[in-house]
């Protein structure tokens, strides 16, 4: 079970914010720092709908209508690579 506790790091030597945990006997411990942010790195807000218009094309200018012939014809080499493998009748399972 985790449980949490807050403390800053002095040094090498933990100040506990709230009330300290019972000494630890072989026990693992899962450390998160905290950094505050660097004067002028503030976290920069994104926009992900001009995001998403801007990458808008990018993976080319492929019509739907050639797209779904390619997919056909994956899927008919995908059938015919099937009736070549031994031991199979080449019926679809589904």
């Amino acid at each position: 079970m985790l449980q949490t506790f807050q403390a800053e790091l002095n040094g090498s030597q933990l100040i506990w914010l709230d009330e300290p945990p019972q000494p630890l006997t072989r026990e693992r411990v899962l450390v998160v720092m905290e950094r505050p942010a660097l004067d002028g790195q503030a976290r920069v807000a994104v926009d992900y709908s001009q995001a998403f218009l801007q990458a808008r094309g990018c993976m080319g200018s492929s019509r739907r209508e050639d797209l779904l012939k390619q997919l056909e014809q994956l899927r008919s080499d995908w059938d015919r690579n099937q009736t070549q493998v031994p031991g199979s009748d080449g019926a679809r399972r589904g």
